[in-house]
């Protein structure tokens, strides 16, 4: 004697087996998503990315104390300027009541000197940071890392700048530098960095 299987109880029976493989298949991929991104964003990516920064600033120390020594001329320039920001072709310079930047081509030497900071996206000046210059790395995958120049801080001054900036960590460099870890909130990092 046969035994036939009715339609509806096969339909059932395959519904329930796909459902719970589509189930356990979205679940595997969530866990691997947010173990992927633990890996990118979690505090292992910063020690990796701090070190290698690190190293980048060790090469290239000299060049950073020139670029940080032309920053310093255009802010003695521009006093007054709301922001200053000096990128690989354009050096901007917001001044208060204009209703855009005054941006001029950058000379041939100062290129010279932007282009041994490898990575660097933008030099920024901001008077509400106090004597900051900030070394933005745009050029790379986010979280974006920064080094900061405040010849006055120490380093816990600077650490202290960092907790109330939004900035995730900070790691020293040498007197008056130190690379500040990523602003996890992108609405507060636009907020420092407008």
């Amino acid at each position: 004697m046969t035994h036939r299987r009715s339609p509806g109880r096969v339909l059932a029976v395959t519904l329930l087996v796909t459902t719970l493989l589509v189930t356990a298949g979205y679940l595997a991929w969530r866990v691997a998503v947010l173990a992927g991104l633990e890996t990118h964003f979690g505090s292992d990516f910063d020690e990796r990315r701090f070190n290698r920064l690190q190293q980048e600033y060790d090469r290239r120390e000299d060049f950073f104390a020139r670029a940080d020594a032309r920053m310093r001329k255009l802010i003695a320039e521009h006093p007054d300027a709301e922001r200053i920001d000096w990128s690989q072709y354009r050096t901007c310079v917001r001044e208060p009541g204009r209703p855009s930047d005054t941006c001029t081509t950058t000379p041939p030497r100062d290129q010279k000197v932007y282009d041994a900071l490898r990575g660097v996206g933008v030099i920024l000046y901001q008077p509400k940071d106090e004597g900051r210059t900030f070394y933005r790395f745009y050029h790379e995958d986010p979280p974006r890392y920064t080094i900061m120049h405040a010849p006055e801080d120490t380093a816990e001054e600077a650490e202290r700048y960092a907790d109330t900036h939004g900035f995730r960590s900070t790691r020293p460099l040498g007197p008056g530098w130190t690379i500040l870890g990523p602003i996890d909130d992108i609405g507060r990092e636009e907020k420092q960095f407008p």
